[in-house]
């Protein structure tokens, strides 16, 4: 039973990585007409159908990661891995929203039929190559371990 929940983790892995590398690849380019990105985002189709194996993959991530740190670290590595993941999805978190606030700028001086950078959300068809990179993708993993090495030591703490 173990081999087949691996394989299906690793296989939900595969997918989720394949869907994040597609919708970096869908996105559309910035040109001077009036196309302002209607219709929502088209390439959200691609979770939408992988939902069940991303899930997977994300609670996987989790609980292997617990159970990797319990069995592995001291509960003052395991601090320091907490503090470690802590600092990498706080700094790629706010240099990704950095990137799509700049990006928004550049969308508002790129096309002359819009003038408020607030016009455009951050998540936009033109902005898949910042949400869906591998920068994005760690970060997804990072806070999958950071959410399982508390939980990790939460089961170690002692009952009250």
């Amino acid at each position: 039973m173990y081999k087949l929940l691996m394989l299906l983790y690793w296989l939900s892995a595969f997918l989720t990585l394949a869907g994040f590398y597609g919708m970096n690849s869908l996105g559309e380019p910035v040109k001077n007409d009036d196309f302002g990105g209607g219709n929502g985002n088209p390439t959200l189709v691609i979770p939408f159908f992988l939902m069940p194996f991303i899930l997977y993959f994300l609670y996987g991530t989790i609980e292997l990661s617990m159970r990797a740190t319990s069995r592995w670290y001291s509960p003052k590595g395991i601090w320091t891995g907490i503090a470690i993941s802590f600092i990498y999805v706080a700094v790629s978190s706010a240099y990704t929203l950095k990137k799509a606030k700049d990006f928004r700028i550049y969308i508002v001086e790129t096309k002359d039929a819009f003038d408020n950078p607030k016009d455009f959300s951050l998540f936009t068809i033109f902005s898949n190559h910042i949400f869906f990179n591998p920068l994005t993708f760690g970060l997804l993993v990072v806070g999958c371990f950071l959410i399982g090495s508390v939980w990790s030591l939460i089961r170690q703490a002692p009952e009250k």
